[in-house]
């Protein structure tokens, strides 16, 4: 009977650090409801403690920035984090092809191309990524497509944009603004608002949500809805600690990734439809462009993918896009 109990005890103690060990989760912006990464991640936590797992979402930061969570979990040091895409294109630029202007028409089409399509695209981006310890939970939806903002001016044509700096996530977005005809500076964003004031930059080309997230709104007066662009940050996760854990516990980690991937999907859809409306409530003055304008910028915008990719990756992008399309 002694010997049946210390069995016992042996079994739960080696059972015990995957179920009883903390999986934190980190994300950059504040604890607010237009904030994708943090739905995504309280949605996450929710699955793994419905699962028995204990899970922390760490906000604002608080772990450190995009390329410090990266490093955490490629030492298996942190769990899951939501970064920019940034952090995957360092790895691998192939990436860029789905946030090409353009190349997908909304964001339900880049949904179908990401997750509901295996792509030799995807697969490879991953396997780059897994090499470097990182897995890939999902690329996550954050709102509608890609605009304009600047704090001078409404924009209705390229033409408009002369005289307007925009700021630049990094040089890959610097090339695409040179086929605009306009100046890009790269400015982190905890650096804009400053850049803003101090005449660096007018403006940015994101999705509205960011504008309305940070109160950019405040003093970015001007949004021209350019539908330039499906917007996505990274869902990561630490390859070593997931190739670690027990059946048991991987299998309630993938059911929690999945739920939080499938309720991303249908927030992405409802935030799209609310965002134009929330900035023309911040004061905001919306612009669209008539046909001519649109085929400008579309045509630019197209000029720019031989620039940001291999012409191979170009045309492996563009059979994607034309087989998810509806």
């Amino acid at each position: 009977m002694k010997k049946m109990f210390m069995t016992l005890a042996i079994a739960l103690l080696s059972a015990a650090p995957a179920l009883a060990q903390e999986i934190k989760i980190a994300v950059g912006c504040p604890p607010v409801a237009a904030c994708a990464d943090w739905v995504y991640a309280e949605d996450l936590a929710a699955s793994l403690r419905e699962g028995g797992l204990e899970a922390t979402v760490f906000t604002g930061g608080a772990l450190g920035k995009d390329p410090e969570i990266v490093d955490q979990l490629s030492q298996g040091l942190l769990q899951f984090g939501l970064t920019n895409f940034v952090m995957i294109k360092e790895v691998d630029e192939t990436v860029l092809g789905f946030l090409a202007p353009y190349m997908f028409d909304d964001m339900d089409h880049f949904f179908r191309a990401t997750q509901d399509t295996e792509s030799e695209l995807m697969n490879n981006i991953r396997s780059s990524m897994e090499a470097q310890g990182i897995r890939i939970a999902a690329l996550t939806g954050l709102g509608g497509t890609m605009g304009v903002f600047n704090s001078s001016k409404p924009v209705t044509s390229v033409n408009d944009l002369d005289g307007v700096r925009l700021r630049a996530i990094d040089a890959s977005q610097i090339e695409l603004f040179k086929q605009w005809g306009v100046q890009g500076v790269v400015v982190d964003m905890p650096e804009f608002a400053g850049a803003v004031q101090q005449g660096i930059v007018d403006g940015y080309f994101n999705p509205p949500v960011v504008a309305l997230i940070f109160r950019h709104t405040e003093f970015l007066k001007h949004y021209t809805d350019l539908g330039a662009g499906t917007p996505f940050r990274s869902a990561l996760m630490s390859a070593d600690w997931y190739r670690d854990l027990d059946d048991k516990t991987r299998a309630i980690v993938d059911k929690a990734v999945s739920k939080a991937n499938a309720n991303n999907r249908i927030w992405t859809n409802k935030a799209a439809k609310n965002e134009i409306e929330g900035l023309k409530k911040n004061g905001v003055t919306v612009s669209v462009l008539d046909a001519a304008a649109m085929e400008n910028f579309k045509a630019r915008s197209q000029a720019a993918w031989d620039v940001l990719m291999p012409a191979e990756a170009v045309v492996a992008f563009r059979e994607l896009a034309k087989a998810t399309r509806k």
